[in-house]
């Protein structure tokens, strides 16, 4: 039986609501934390979201509008304003109705509408592949959280919910929301100090990406409960004692085990089985002031003794998202290891509700003060980057690495305290100082000696940047800067360096080009012509494509060829698709005679066809059809690179035929890393063969950060055996990741957290 994540049908749950229940619910939490405001607005967005969503159902069978209700309720627990629990409510009726922001705005004011376009997808453009599209919708969201926070709050509250409810949607799909989940919206809630819906966010995703191991940690810690109960109580009881002894009066402990997610990332860098595992609490100390916060500090370390390089103190130092905390780990008389987590009651509320906390929606401003902003400049770095940044891969690839909240804290000679990211060098800090300064930088001295700019920093190093006017930044420096700052601006400053050279050089090497086809670069550029090299090039001007010949990211030859292509030969389609057929030998007519064909073109019948040897489409997903000179039709990917370059002229639609899902096995290409320990291979083959998946060519080795790679190239049935075969691989505690590979060489794109 293959194993993976039950549908909601499949789990124990209560009773369904109906939505005017959860609407009374929503009604109650407002009157919590927001008592005697007006409700009338609540009232009438609740009433015009039932309207306009009333023909329309979940996957579940549930009536859609029990979404944005749930999402409004969300939101509440964030404590936001009643504009924000009104666009909670319509946050889809732009997208998903016949509603318009112009509508939005006369019923519901200027304010709501920019809070739910902010919200809205942009699903009327078509892009070149979902990344792009993902890139797109976050960049339009960022631009969107840039004027007005709340849109990317809202957004959470309502990720968190679909996730909470994906049980009902197909397991691939599950699967890409919940990586796109824990790349994107997981790692966002963390920088803006929402704990708790970052907690659930990824806890979420590891059931649906493993879930044979979120099931495992759940039922050992269930197992454990007893234990854990008596444990958190001892601790709490000596805690408060010893407390009570040393004069404290308002003081407030308790404990809480940690996250599933957090215990399955110690299993896997640290490389250790569940029981190896021994913090898996974590207690909290809430004091009045921060002179309480080391006091209390200080009769925890005399009671217990401190783990070496386990004490971290974010109140002196605090992380981006404004989260402070004093953290130590000490050790019990038992030898037991206990967490412990020190704040003030204002410190606690920022960790639980992070910018909600600290944003002024109580008056008519929607401002914060300065001292705010500036622990929000990384999100004015996402800004700046979303501008200027085109790629749509470069940008998810500097957002997702300037997501991820793994810090160190290096100190300049005068005492100011900069947040790094871990494995920064001295580079990157010079970079985090000043672009300039970077620029400019020739070496640095860390902690009084001299030091290699590729020098890795650790935290509590004093840094000092070294600079000389005449220094300029090389392409060896993107071999080991760590931050997205820093590498944005080494690229920008080398575009912008070698734009007028490479100008020159692609200006003549088109030039010696066109003359091998009897033109001339004046002619073309006296006729406008230069505008088909620009269609053909897909650049946005002229400029763009001399620039890039010169720097041999595009060929001439191919973009003459593409611009200015041969004469067609006279004959039709038809004509070309029937020559292509009479090519066919006795035993394919035969055969094609005698059945339907795996793959339907079309208007026509029995037309060869072959599939892109570059992409290996495997029935099940998207494909298009190339009409080639006297060999049919070539299937592709939807998405294939190449196809996306080939002549849109010779576009043909196909899909896949009836037969296609029981003809003999297709190929693909798929590379797994896994943990580098004894049996690994074995386990992956098991699984390969109980699924059925036959095995063409394999080929196993170690990378350099210690991670087996495993590349396979297999056969399998169509798409969904494919799934299968990859859900059994990715459940496997030793496996860390599963890709599909295309045989077409792509530009390597840091993807995030896949697990």
């Amino acid at each position: 039986m293959a194993d993976t994540t039950p549908s909601k049908g499949n789990e124990k749950s209560a009773p369904p609501r109906t939505p005017e229940q959860e609407y009374q619910d929503l009604l109650v939490s407002l009157d919590t934390y927001l008592p005697g405001q007006d409700r009338s607005a609540v009232e009438k967005a609740y009433h015009y979201a039932s309207e306009c969503h009333k023909d329309q159902t979940r996957r579940s069978g549930e009536p859609y509008i029990t979404h944005p209700i749930a999402v409004a309720n969300i939101v509440c627990t964030l404590k936001l304003d009643t504009a924000s629990v009104v666009a909670a409510i319509l946050h889809d009726t732009v997208e998903d109705t016949s509603a318009t922001v112009e509508d939005i705005e006369r019923e519901f004011g200027q304010e709501v509408a920019h809070l739910v376009d902010g919200l809205t997808k942009i699903s009327k453009i078509k892009f070149r592949s979902k990344q792009e599209k993902l890139a797109e919708n976050f960049r339009k969201m960022i631009l969107a959280m840039a004027k007005d926070i709340r849109v990317i709050m809202v957004k959470l509250c309502d990720r968190l919910h679909n996730m909470r409810t994906i049980g009902s949607l197909p397991d691939a799909k599950r699967r890409r929301i919940s990586q796109e989940t824990l790349d994107i919206y997981a790692p966002l809630s963390n920088r803006l100090g929402i704990y708790g819906v970052k907690s659930e966010l990824e806890d979420l995703c590891l059931r649906h990406l493993k879930y044979e191991t979120y099931q495992a940690i759940r039922k050992k810690i269930a197992a454990k409960k007893s234990v854990r109960e008596t444990y958190i109580t001892d601790v709490k009881e000596i805690l408060e004692t010893e407390f009570k002894k040393y004069g404290f009066k308002e003081i407030f402990v308790y404990g809480r085990p940690k996250h599933f997610f957090s215990i399955y990332k110690k299993m896997v860098d640290r490389r250790l089985d569940f029981e190896d595992i021994h913090d898996l609490f974590a207690f909290r100390v809430i004091v009045d002031n921060i002179k309480d916060c080391y006091e209390a500090l200080g009769v925890v370390h005399a009671m217990w003794k401190p783990m070496p390089g386990r004490f971290k103190d974010y109140i002196a130092m605090p992380k981006a998202n404004m989260y402070q905390s004093l953290h130590t780990t000490v050790i019990r008389p038992n030898g037991e290891p206990a967490e412990i987590q020190i704040r003030t009651r204002e410190m606690h509320e920022t960790c639980e509700f992070g910018v909600a906390a600290h944003w002024a929606y109580k008056d008519k401003s929607k401002q914060v003060g300065n001292t705010d902003m500036e622990k929000f400049s990384w999100l004015r770095q996402i800004v700046q980057w979303q501008s200027e940044l085109k790629d749509p891969d470069e940008f998810l690839e500097a957002v997702k690495v300037d997501l991820f909240d793994e810090e160190i804290f290096v100190f300049t000679p005068k005492g100011d305290v900069f947040s790094l990211a871990k494995n920064s060098t001295g580079l990157d800090f010079a970079f985090s100082v000043h672009s300039d300064i970077g620029i400019k930088c020739i070496g640095i001295k860390v902690n009084g000696r001299m030091a290699p700019i590729k020098k890795r920093l650790n935290s509590g190093d004093i840094v000092e940047v070294l600079t000389s006017p005449h220094q300029k930044p090389s392409k060896d420096w993107l071999n080991f800067i760590t931050t997205s700052k820093a590498r944005n601006k080494i690229r920008s400053f080398l575009r912008s360096e070698q734009r007028e050279s490479s100008r020159k050089i692609g200006r003549d090497l088109l030039s010696q080009a066109l003359e091998k086809t009897n033109r001339s670069l004046e002619d073309l550029e006296k006729s406008g012509d230069t505008e088909k090299l620009v269609k053909a090039a897909r650049e946005s001007n002229f400029e763009d494509i001399l620039i890039g010949v010169g720097y041999g990211r595009l060929s001439p030859d191919e973009l003459i060829l593409k611009a200015f292509p041969p004469p067609e030969p006279k004959e039709n389609i038809e004509e070309q698709l029937s020559r292509s057929n009479e090519k066919k030998t006795p035993q394919q007519q035969t055969k094609s005679k005698n059945s339907k064909s795996p793959i339907l073109v079309s208007g026509y019948d029995d037309v060869l066809v072959s599939l892109g040897k570059c992409c290996q489409p495997l029935p099940g997903e998207p494909i298009i059809g190339f009409i080639t000179r006297g060999r049919g039709v070539t299937i592709h990917r939807s998405a294939c690179p190449r196809a996306l370059d080939l002549d849109p002229a010779r576009k043909i639609q196909v899909e896949w035929g009836q037969k296609a899902n029981t003809e003999s096995y297709h190929k693909c290409h798929i590379c797994i890393r896994t943990q580098d320990k004894p049996g690994v291979l074995a386990e992956v083959t098991n699984i390969l063969s109980a699924c059925n998946a036959n095995v063409h060519k394999a080929e196993a080795k170690v990378s350099p950060d210690l991670t087996g790679i495993l590349e396979f190239e297999l056969g399998v049935k169509n798409l969904e055996h494919l799934e299968q075969v990859v859900t059994k691989l990715e459940n496997l505690q030793s496996v860390l990741s599963v890709k599909r590979k295309n045989i077409v060489k792509q530009r390597r794109i840091r993807r995030g957290r896949h697990i």
